[in-house]
């Protein structure tokens, strides 16, 4: 990279895991989010939707406590013309970030959604439809119910008089790569979701960097770089930080030199990714000792090191207590 050709974006990506991280810096960008629509919706739904009128919302609707697990993003979208008629309806887009299955996500995601209803009666307006769409990347096929019939359970025949919901599931495992985006940005994260915990993550970690290639201008290529670094740090730290810088380099039409404003955000990025991926580490294992779970901001003003030897404190707790 060349020195004084790009701006370094300001502040660091803060959500409340790495995969949250990555999902919701990727998802805010709205050709990002369309392109999920597009390849991952029923072809019917994204029909009756114009697109072009994608506009990302403030509000979210997820609880606090559930803050550690989701990243909630809302769309708002005009109906496509059908029949001479427009309409205001909305995506509400829930991004599933657990390892297994949740069999309740079908009823979380209803309360969500009348929580967005009664926003909108709130503000005057009228009710729309919501259409949610799960993303999930465990290492298993998603294997919960995808309706409310199936959570609920009975006879189908009481539901003609009930509450009725089913949702679509993205299982990034289960999808072909060429299939995943069509958007190389999206593409190279929904890459990095399937593979990044994997041990053949570095085999596929050039193909997803020249993904970012072919996305947007130098200075988005750096903001791309930046969430690509801190995920992988956080989530494959196994991979050396001199593995990544000459791959980038390789890759990148840019110049690496030592000591460079490249050189500095990429190690930079490194330092905040194995932050991160220690943060999240330290709330797992407290969540397993049965232990109060650390605020991520009080985790977050420690060091580095402070923060290895509180993990290995709770790891040492878990061996003792399998003596």
């Amino acid at each position: 990279m060349a020195r004084g050709k790009w701006h370094l974006p300001g502040g660091r990506l803060s959500t409340s895991t790495p995969h949250n991280n990555l999902f919701h810096y990727a998802l805010s960008h709205a050709h990002a989010a369309r392109d999920l629509i597009q390849t991952h919706l029923p072809a019917d739904l994204v029909a009756a939707l114009d697109l072009d009128s994608l506009e990302l919302q403030k509000d979210t609707f997820v609880d606090e406590e559930l803050r550690e697990s989701y990243s909630d993003l809302l769309y708002s979208v005009q109906l496509a013309d059908q029949d001479g008629q427009r309409g205001q309806g909305q995506i509400y887009l829930l991004l599933e970030h657990k390892s297994q299955s949740d069999p309740m996500t079908c009823f979380q995601l209803l309360r969500y959604i009348v929580r967005i209803w009664e926003q909108r009666l709130r503000n005057g307006q009228s009710l729309c439809p919501v259409f949610p769409l799960v993303v999930y990347h465990g290492p298993e096929a998603w294997s919960a119910p995808v309706s409310l019939e199936e959570v609920v359970g009975g006879p189908r025949r009481l539901f003609e008089y009930g509450v009725r919901l089913a949702y679509p599931v993205l299982d990034i495992g289960q999808i072909p790569d060429e299939l995943l985006a069509r958007e190389p940005f999206l593409q190279s994260v929904l890459g990095l979701l399937k593979y990044g915990r994997n041990r053949d993550f570095k085999d596929k970690l050039e193909f997803l960097l020249r993904c970012l290639l072919e996305s947007g201008d130098g200075e988005l290529h750096l903001s791309h770089l930046k969430a690509v670094v801190v995920y992988i740090s956080a989530v494959s730290p196994s991979i050396p930080l001199e593995t990544l810088e000459m791959t980038i380099e390789k890759i990148f039409p840019m110049q690496f030199e030592p000591g460079s404003i490249a050189d500095q955000y990429i190690k930079k990025g490194r330092q905040e990714g194995l932050k991160e991926g220690e943060i999240h580490l330290i709330q797992t294992l407290q969540e397993i000792l049965d232990l109060p779970v650390s605020d991520g901001a009080t985790l977050e003003a420690r060091s580095l090191e402070q923060l290895q030897a509180i993990t290995n404190e709770l790891r040492q707790q878990i061996l003792d207590r399998k003596d």
